[in-house]
């Protein structure tokens, strides 16, 4: 097994906000880099499209079944996140 990269979590995050569902792409509990990148994956692509849901709308109905992941990135925080991103 391959290790996966940040870029593939990026890559998984976006293709999670266009619609795609399988396990594989949601990254895993506990792993502050891992998620940080799916979020910017999710982020950079809702950015991208036009509508009115709200990011914040749009990670919750993303991550339906998946209130522990939810969760974390809840706890980490808008402001957290972006923090360690710079």
């Amino acid at each position: 097994m391959t290790e996966t990269t940040a870029l593939d979590w990026f890559d998984a995050g976006s293709r999670v906000l266009e619609g795609a569902r399988t396990p594989d792409l949601f990254p895993p509990l506990d792993d502050a880099h891992a998620q940080r990148a799916w979020l910017a994956g999710f982020a950079g692509a809702w950015a991208e499209r036009s509508g009115d849901e709200a990011a914040e709308d749009a990670l919750v109905a993303a991550l339906e079944g998946r209130p522990a992941l939810l969760r974390q990135l809840w706890d980490r925080g808008p402001g957290k996140i972006a923090r360690s991103w710079s």
